[in-house]
């Protein structure tokens, strides 16, 4: 697949994470990108947008709609409902916690110890070779971050 040719949706409350992760994701060859802030915009990205998504990476704390309070399962929220609603586009969370998360792309651990470059492109090489998708996998369940 041709990274260059994808449009990716980052989902992060943190202006500077945001920009962090989307410095690591233009690093290996992503370069439509959009930074949305609440899971609300995201969904009018996946539902209104005449571009099609290709890659949602997702925070797992953030508000679910504007100007609302940070919710702690928002990432699961985000998933359980890509799952009911059988959206198909696969999900990378990049989060200080790190997370292990079956059947979605990949996990990045966001610290400022890791290198996100490097980090990003183990997980989008997979890309190539399976559809990393949430449908099936999470059944109600939360996953604990390690």
């Amino acid at each position: 697949m041709d990274l260059s040719k994808i449009k990716a949706v980052i989902v992060d409350d943190d202006v500077f994470k945001g920009i962090d992760i989307q410095k690591a994701l233009e690093f290996n060859g992503i370069q439509n990108i959009m930074t949305v802030r609440d899971q609300e915009k995201l969904w009018e990205q996946i539902y209104d947008s005449e571009d099609k998504i290709d890659l949602i990476v997702t925070d797992m704390q953030y508000p679910l709609k504007a100007e609302g309070a940070i919710d702690e399962e928002a990432g699961f929220k985000l998933m359980e409902r890509m799952e009911k609603e059988k959206i198909d586009i696969p999900v990378i969370v990049c989060s200080s916690l790190n997370y292990k998360i079956p059947d979605i792309l990949g996990s990045v651990w966001y610290s400022k110890l890791s290198d996100l470059n490097s980090n990003f492109k183990e997980v989008l090489d997979k890309l190539e070779k399976n559809s990393g998708t949430v449908r099936g996998s999470l059944q109600g369940r939360r996953r604990e971050a390690n």
